[in-house]
């Protein structure tokens, strides 16, 4: 970290990885550590965390290579989860670092490439500390992905859709965000240019159901821009559990010629919801009881590296055995949590990992909300989740109140809860929907009326 480019040991290009082993993504290397009594229980008495420093810092490197024909888009990285304290290099440049493991992590490596060579990724992961009472694991625990665009696309997670349905009708409305990452130079001012914005909503068997009018716009190099449109859908076919529809949001950006830009799709559901605080929960106007259970994302065998199919096979059973929704613990999802929900109807209780309300807070409290804020199987957001040194005093009620109302910014749509497990007076006087653990509140009756 001293010099930009300089990485060092496993960071620097030149090291000589031979002698390493492959694996493949998803892994997780404390499933593969040895049992000890003297390990964590937290960890399944795995051979990992304070206790054994010679397993508990993991390299990953990786090569790939970039075309010459790639120069002049912008290239990035993202990992979908890294267990944990996460450092990412690429050709010796450090990019960043991410403590916890269940925040993605997204990078522009557009300036450090070797285009038209080889180019080196290394992530040096660290679980000498635990981050939770729970079996974490170790490593490259989810996804990673190269992404490729036009300097003028859609930002990340740059679409909010959301529904408002009446009768045989439903507005779609539609946020945008679309970035211009053209570059300035001392010789040279990039002009403004003229484009267009277009939507359009496919069905599941990939029809077209609904467009928006076409939208002129400029932009000039550095800029991002907002946008808000509204599409008429007729005769919506809703999501709930029993019939999960889906459709998917096609926006592009087009030179007035014609010329692609870019083409950034969305999933999302159609489906309204309402919780009242007498009568309980309501999907799409009828009253819905929510039946499930709290879940982490370990399983045996392969630890938290858990790979979509095993996924999908574990809530396909909490369906038949008869429950609805599934909580995540205690911190955000998987994307293919929700994505699978979706797909097979499954109501998710998304988490955020600790409260707080400072920017290593907010941070990871705005990336969970607007990676999955588009999923028609997330009907609530959870803040936190048993924080006992503030669940009953003021400072619960003001970290609360704060991280809502951000929250409250970022997805107006849904309500937000915190796993309480035992104190009132604090984080219960502010949050919208009062989650109750385990059965030290006493007089739930008495709490409701107050």
């Amino acid at each position: 970290l001293a010099k930009t480019g300089f990485g060092d040991g496993p960071a620097a290009p030149g090291f000589d990885d031979r002698g390493w082993r492959e694996v493949r993504i998803p892994h997780d290397w404390a499933v593969e550590m040895p049992f000890d009594g003297n390990a964590s229980h937290s960890h399944g008495y795995r051979a990992v965390g304070p206790r054994f420093p010679e397993n508990s810092v993991g390299w990953y490197r990786h090569t790939f290579q970039v075309p010459e024909a790639d120069l002049g888009r912008r290239i990035s990285l993202q990992f979908d989860g890294i267990q944990r304290a996460a450092r990412i290099f690429v050709n010796g440049f450090f990019l960043g670092e991410e403590i916890q493991g269940n925040v993605s992590q997204h990078y522009d490596i557009t300036p450090y490439l070797n285009y038209g060579g080889d180019n080196i990724i290394a992530v040096r992961a660290d679980v000498s500390i635990e981050e939770g009472w729970y079996y974490e694991g170790a490593g490259l625990l989810r996804p990673v992905y190269l992404h490729k665009t036009n300097p003028v696309h859609v930002d990340l997670y740059g679409t909010f859709v959301r529904t408002e349905v009446s009768g045989n009708y439903a507005e779609v409305l539609v946020d945008t965000a679309i970035v211009d990452d053209r570059e300035n130079s001392a010789t040279e001012t990039l002009a403004a240019i003229k484009l267009l914005r277009t939507h359009s909503i496919l069905n599941a068997e990939g029809d077209v159901v609904a467009t928006a009018k076409a939208r002129k716009f400029e932009t000039v190099a550095g800029s991002q821009l907002d946008f808000n449109d509204r599409i008429t859908l007729k005769n919506p076919a809703l999501w709930s559990p029993e019939m999960p529809n889906l459709y998917t949001l096609v926006t592009r950006i087009e030179t007035h010629k014609g010329e692609l830009l870019d083409e950034y799709k969305t999933p999302f559901g159609v489906r309204t919801i309402r919780f009242d605080p007498n009568e309980g929960f309501f999907l799409n106007n009828q009253h819905v009881k929510l039946k499930g259970s709290n879940n982490h994302e370990d399983h045996a065998g392969v630890g938290s590296a858990t790979p979509d199919s095993l996924i999908e096979y574990r809530m396909r059973l909490l369906k038949e055995i008869g429950m609805n929704a599934y909580r995540a613990s205690h911190a955000p999802a998987a994307p293919a949590v929700m994505e699978i929900a979706d797909r097979i109807g499954m109501f998710v209780i998304n988490e955020n990992r600790i409260m707080g309300v400072n920017a290593y807070h907010m941070n990871a409290l705005e990336h969970m909300i607007k990676r999955d804020r588009n999923h028609p199987s997330v009907i609530m957001w959870s803040l936190g989740n048993e924080e006992w040194w503030i669940e009953s005093n003021i400072k619960g009620a003001r970290i609360t109140k704060a991280m809502q109302s951000r929250a409250k910014q970022l997805d107006p749509t849904r309500p937000y809860t915190v796993a309480i497990s035992g104190g009132w007076g604090g984080i219960s006087t502010e949050v919208e929907v009062m989650g109750v653990n385990y059965i030290r509140h006493g007089d739930t009756d008495k709490q409701h009326a107050e």
